[in-house]
């Protein structure tokens, strides 16, 4: 499990807060009936909290993706971005650093996207007051999300899993 006080982590946090941030902010396909949109995000937090456990995936899944909101028409949802995809970062991590095995991987995705699913349909209905059928509609499009975001985490997990770790022994 990666230390966050190691200078090498630091530059992990910074370097993959910078792509989810990009992943998040500019790569968008917009929701119609609900004015919110999918993104790519979710891929770099599951891959930054798969390799380098719950610290990293927490810190990037709560920066990146809540500097895209600030810096967007979505700044009001970025105090809440930054507690779900955290936490969302977090428990991939955690999971997925229990053992390294494609199982764990995949529940890790599954129980951290589960929490930005409902999250982020909780602070809609109770923050932002939004009526519980249009909130309903932004759900498939998150579990779409979570799919897309797992699915290319997985791959890219496999692919890069022998030169990452070249990377970090050095």
């Amino acid at each position: 499990m990666a230390k966050i006080k190691d200078p090498k982590n630091i530059g992990i946090v910074a370097v993959f807060s910078a792509l989810a941030f990009v992943a998040t902010r500019f790569i968008q396909i917009p929701i119609l009936q609900t004015g919110g949109y999918l993104n790519f995000g979710e891929a770099i937090i599951y891959i930054a909290a798969i390799f380098f456990g719950p610290f990293v995936g927490g810190l990037v899944g709560a920066i990146g993706p809540a500097l895209a909101d600030i810096t967007s028409p979505y700044a009001a949802f970025a105090p809440f971005t930054l507690l779900i995809k955290g936490i969302e970062g977090f428990i991939v991590g955690k999971i997925a650093s229990t053992n390294p095995k494609n199982m764990n991987k995949l529940l890790g995705i599954l129980i951290g996207g589960s929490v930005m699913i409902i999250g982020y349909y909780i602070v809609e209905i109770l923050v932002f007051l939004i009526p519980s059928p249009i909130a309903l509609i932004e759900i498939p499009f998150n579990v779409l999300q979570v799919i897309v975001g797992g699915t290319i985490a997985m791959i890219a997990t496999k692919t890069l899993k022998n030169s990452i770790e070249e990377i970090m022994h050095r």
